[in-house]
C-alpha cells in the first residue's frame, strides 16, 4: 500500500510527472465523451438512455474533470483519487453490474476495450510510482 509520500515524491520526478499530465489529458478526453453523451452527439438521445447511464455520465464527468485538474497540478492526493475513482466508478460497475451497461453485443466489446485500456494505463502509472522515476 502506498503512503502520501510514496505518491508525492514521484510526482516531482520527470517521467512520472509527464505521465500524470498525460493521464490528465486522457481524463479530459473522457470528460468530453460524457459531455458528448449528454448533448446527444454520440448517436442516442441522452434522455433515452437508462437512468443508470445518465447518472454515470454525470458522475464520471465530475470525476474526470476533478482528477485531470489535480493530476495536472501534481497534487499528491490526485494519484489516490484517480486510482480509487477508476476502480470504483469503472471497474466495479462495468464488471459487477455489467448487464446494465450491455444492451447490444458491441457494448460488451466496448467495455472490454475500455477496461483493458484503463488497466494498462493504471498499471504503467503504478510501475512509475513504484520505481519513483
Amino acid at each position: 500500500m502506498m503512503n502520501q509520500e510514496a505518491c508525492d515524491l514521484p510526482l516531482q520526478q520527470p517521467w512520472t510527472s509527464a505521465y500524470a499530465r498525460m493521464m490528465a489529458l486522457v481524463l479530459l478526453y473522457g470528460a468530453t465523451v460524457h459531455v458528448g453523451n449528454m448533448a446527444g452527439l454520440t448517436g442516442t438521445p441522452w434522455m433515452s438512455t437508462p437512468l443508470l447511464w445518465r447518472g454515470m455520465d454525470v458522475t464520471l464527468l465530475l470525476f474526470d474533470v476533478t482528477a485531470a485538474i489535480a493530476l495536472w497540478r501534481r497534487l499528491a492526493w490526485s494519484v489516490w483519487f484517480m486510482f480509487g475513482g477508476i476502480v470504483l466508478l469503472q471497474f466495479v460497475p462495468y464488471t459487477l453490474l455489467r448487464s446494465h451497461f450491455v444492451l447490444k453485443p458491441e457494448d460488451a466489446q466496448t467495455l472490454n476495450g475500455l477496461l483493458a485500456t484503463e488497466a494498462l494505463l493504471l498499471g504503467f502509472f503504478a510501475l512509475l510510482l513504484w520505481l519513483k522515476k
